[in-house]
């Protein structure tokens, strides 16, 4: 998915940038499965039932550098009486880490210990109990909001460095789970704050969003879609009325449900897929060589050489645009008739040929839908809702009216 960076920004409230990469990661998976899925969406429900508390929660991306930067360059041996002497800005420094350090951990340890666990994520559950373990035992508890002597502060050194240099060095998988703590943080914010709701998923091949909306558009209007016995769905209508946008509604549902996360409708329960494929705005490949065309051609290969071993889900906006009309027309019934026969996985398509309506009406698992358009008084109405049945409204000559293109054209 091309704008997958678009999708990001509604979940992005991290705090570090290592944070955002890790974000990234998250949500640019290729591959799915079941278990991992439900796993992460019942962490995701925790972290949103603890969202008050991790508003509280403020990281400073700065001090968090200069403590890991503190740990990498840490000598105790370096600490010394003598260097509080000869060495004043490098003692006052290392206090100064110190401090840093120790208000960090104590806090995160803090919000670890307030932490609603739920009996469903008993794996994750042990991660934080680990986590606080760790923290407990760098000392952070004792030594909060105390002053600390020379002794203390190179006690901590020499136990800090012991740790670092040790081949199990802990804070190597601290900071991993600090970063992904910081993303489900971030991913739950972004729930909270769009409303979004959990999705189901069923076994019965069964494909129903009730209400749902683009997260892009703050006044979207709402739609449903329920397939049941079919895998196929063609949008058509007119340009303007909507066709991509209710796809890429749609496609941000599918993903998002497969990610673990909560998604833009009031109710969504859909099949499971493998593998998910989202072609919006096709382009040539200059850097390959690829026209339009060839690039179309090798994105449905690759969904079906997939389709071999994985059920997948996937969209394909305007397909075969890269071609003439003749052409576009017999290899698109083509496609659309051979994907739907993988009952297991979803096709979504949109297209202006009209001329192709009658070749797929004979199969039973295509659903035809349309974003309703029509003419009041020669002017065009879009109401953005979704009907079913081919659209049979074409718009050029009445847009072509409108923008005067007619009288210009005739001189």
């Amino acid at each position: 998915m091309k704008n997958i960076d678009e999708l990001i920004t509604h979940f992005n409230f991290t705090q570090t940038r290592k944070s955002k990469k890790y974000l990234n990661l998250f949500f640019n998976k290729k591959s799915f499965d079941l278990k991992h899925t439900l796993y992460v969406q019942e962490k995701l429900k925790m972290f949103v039932e603890n969202f008050q508390l991790l508003e509280t929660f403020q990281v400073n991306e700065n001090k968090v550098s200069y403590i890991q930067k503190f740990l990498d360059e840490n000598n105790a041996n370096q600490y010394t009486l003598l260097s509080s002497i000869r060495y004043l800005e490098y003692y006052r420094e290392t206090n100064n880490n110190i401090s840093l350090f120790i208000e960090f951990f104590y806090r995160f340890g803090l919000l670890l210990r307030n932490f609603q666990k739920t009996d469903l994520q008993l794996d994750y559950c042990k991660e934080i109990d680990n986590t606080i373990s760790f923290i407990n035992s760098l000392s952070v508890n004792e030594y909060y909001g105390k002053i600390l002597d020379f002794n203390q502060r190179k006690a901590l050194l020499t136990k800090l460095e012991k740790e670092t240099k040790d081949k199990n060095n802990r804070f190597v998988s601290f900071w991993d789970f600090f970063y992904m703590f910081d993303v489900y943080s971030s991913i739950s914010k972004g729930i909270r704050v769009h409303d979004l709701k959990f999705p189901d998923f069923n076994t019965e091949n069964k494909f129903t969003v009730i209400d749902f909306y683009h997260l892009d558009l703050k006044k979207s209007v709402k739609n449903n879609l329920e397939v049941k016995n079919q895998n196929t769905v063609v949008f058509t209508g007119a340009n303007m009325s909507g066709k991509s946008t209710a796809m890429k509604s749609l496609s941000t549902i599918v993903l998002l449900a497969h990610l673990g996360i909560a998604v833009p409708s009031a109710h969504c329960n859909i099949p499971f897929y493998e593998s998910i494929f989202l072609h919006f705005s096709v382009n040539d490949n200059l850097k390959e060589g690829y026209s339009l065309f060839a690039q179309e051609i090798i994105n449905l290969k690759k969904v079906l050489l997939e389709l071999k071993s994985k059920t997948c889900f996937a969209v394909f906006d305007e397909i075969f645009s890269g071609t003439n009309i003749n052409d576009a027309s017999k290899i698109t019934v083509k496609t659309i008739a051979g994907l739907s026969k993988f009952e297991k996985s979803m096709f979504i398509f949109s297209t202006h040929l009209n001329g192709i309506e009658a070749n797929l009406t004979k199969y039973n698992n295509i659903k035809v839908s349309h974003l309703e358009c029509f003419l009041e008084q020669r002017e065009l109405k879009f109401t953005y809702q979704l009907k079913e049945g081919w659209s049979k409204l074409e718009v050029g000559n009445v847009l072509f009216e409108q923008y005067g293109l007619n009288e210009l054209l005739e001189g």
